[in-house]
């Protein structure tokens, strides 16, 4: 797999998006863990410490008080710490602390004996006699470790017979807990060597403040916790880097092959090869490429193909024009060398020269301007002066005027004109031309002794007009060919005198142009009908 490839691309950008979404989800989501984890601790400490702060205050027994703090200390696995008014130890359980306390060890402390001491509310009798009030300092300053556990380091009375100075906490702390203030912090404690969650608790009644309940929790087991939680993190965002790896490159493949297959069908196509095609499986945005694709190669074959017809056809065109020029051409230079030479006997055989000089000049001309005509309305520069035309009597003067012709031939020459025809729109002169095309084809076809006929009427708003001739017809195979310019058919049904083969090119130009329809029935020796059909005019009433 290339990178530079749109497969190793997508695949990066996908692998980029998960692990960038899940890494930094996970970041932050560690963080509001963290947050929220030691907010629920340190909520869990304060609300643990409160009840036991309330039990040590009501509590008569001072072993019962000091079994409370043990089974806190064990449930809490903290340090729990109850000092006098003045700061005085009263009672210290340190569980799960042991290897953090440099100086104690970890052992639990009681000063004084089980069963000795006044009630934690400040006011009881020394051993269970009533009316015998000591306070903290009277009760515990004096007496000695007897019954304790294990050995206690020694006491220094520093700073007024305080054991801050040997205490996992400041004089600040205890200053403002036996304030009566709650002292909730996170801090690190140099006494423990470690992070700790602190919790100063206020032993108190009403107004007054008898003493202060301390307790420092181990910050390590809650990291522990997080630690796990963000092990399973990490584990998440492996998994969605390697879900990642896995859809993307399915999918980068799945959008490739397509792509590929266009690539290769493009490079095909310029080297000339328009047949292939590309398999279209989706109907998304690479669907409809693959089937614009398939379009532009079908519409390339096409253009090319017409292009191919065109360059044909001017091939054609020239070789058509040349041979139409050659002929004329040969016959005036013959014409003309025989003047030269002396060849007429006489003045009128000089005359006779002359005047087939002059007719195929004359060829020549109409040949110039069928093509010039044909040009233009090919290209759209001709203008037709479009007003109602009377087409009976266009009719009858295109027929006068080859009422002659038609006589020499031998040939009848018949019009059929309804009285009620009604006038079409058109240019009348360019009609005129087109009906003098296929009157004048019809006469050259037909043999002496056939017919001719010129009819018209009108059907659904429209007028038709039919040229019928007796001629040897046109074979079916021929009838779309007819209408190409310079087309003449086969050899041996061409008619006299020949032509240009662009009268029927250039009738079907204008009819086009009038929005109209020009076509043709016939069968070979049964004659040819020529049939253009044109809108009626509409006449003001």
């Amino acid at each position: 797999m290339k990178l530079r490839g749109i497969v190793g691309k997508l695949w990066l950008v996908m692998l980029v998006l998960v692990v960038g979404v899940l890494g930094l989800s996970a970041l932050i989501q560690a963080g509001i863990l963290e947050k929220i984890y030691y907010e629920q601790q340190t909520a869990k400490l304060v609300v643990q410490g409160e009840r036991l702060a309330e039990i040590l205050v009501e509590q008569q027994d001072p072993n019962l008080a000091a079994r409370q703090v043990d089974l806190l200390a064990r449930l809490m696995n903290a340090s729990v710490m109850v000092v006098d008014s003045r700061g005085l130890v009263e009672h210290w359980q340190a569980m799960g602390m042991g290897h953090m306390m440099p100086h104690m060890g970890g052992a639990p402390w009681s000063r004084g004996g089980r069963g000795q001491g006044a009630p934690w509310r400040g006011g009881a009798s020394d051993g269970g006699s009533p009316g015998k009030e000591q306070s903290f300092q009277s009760r515990f300053g004096q007496e000695t470790m007897e019954g304790a556990p294990c050995s206690t380091p020694p006491v220094s009375r520093g700073e007024g017979g305080s054991l801050a100075a040997m205490m996992p906490f400041d004089r600040e702390q205890i200053q403002r807990v036996l304030a009566g203030e709650r002292v909730v912090r996170r801090e690190y404690n140099p006494f423990f060597n470690a992070d700790v969650v602190v919790a100063g608790i206020p032993l108190q009644k009403g107004k007054q403040v008898f003493g202060a309940l301390f307790i420092h929790a181990p910050v390590a087991p809650l990291a522990a916790n997080l630690k796990a939680l963000q092990q399973s993190s990490l584990y998440a965002l492996a998994l969605g880097a390697l879900m990642a790896t896995l859809f993307g490159l399915l999918l980068s493949r799945t959008l490739a092959r397509p792509l590929v297959e266009m690539d290769r069908i493009a490079r095909a196509m310029a080297q000339g090869d328009f047949t292939r095609q590309v398999t279209v499986r989706s109907r998304d945005e690479i669907g409809a490429l693959a089937q614009s694709l398939n379009t532009l190669s079908r519409e390339l074959q096409e253009k090319i193909s017409a292009l191919q017809k065109i360059d044909a056809a001017r091939k054609e065109f020239v070789a058509n024009v040349s041979h139409e020029l050659r002929t004329p051409l040969t016959i005036m230079q013959g014409y003309t060398e025989a003047i030269l030479d002396g060849l007429a006997r006489d003045e009128g055989q000089r005359r006779e020269y002359l005047q087939n000089i002059l007719e195929e000049i004359l060829r020549l001309r109409r040949l110039v301007d069928d093509l010039l005509d044909l040009r233009r309305m090919e290209s759209g520069r001709i203008t037709l002066r479009k007003q109602p035309v009377d087409i009976k009597a266009l009719v009858n003067q295109v027929v006068e005027r080859f009422a002659g012709v038609a006589g020499e031939k031998g040939t009848l020459l018949e019009v059929y004109l309804p009285d009620d025809l009604p006038p079409v729109c058109g240019d009348g002169d360019r009609l005129a031309q087109v009906l003098y095309n296929l009157v004048d084809n019809a006469l050259r076809v037909t043999p002496a002794g056939g017919r001719v006929e010129v009819a018209a009427r009108q059907a659904a708003g429209k007028v038709e007009v039919a040229v019928k001739d007796t001629g040897p017809g046109i074979p079916a195979h021929e009838i779309p060919l007819i209408w190409e310019r310079f087309y003449k058919g086969d050899p041996s049904r061409r008619r006299a005198g020949g032509g240009s083969g662009l009268g029927l090119a250039i009738a079907k130009q204008i009819i086009d142009l009038h929005g109209g329809e020009i076509k043709v029935d016939s069968e070979a020796g049964q004659g040819a009908t020529f049939t253009i059909t044109l809108e009626a005019a509409m006449m003001d009433t």
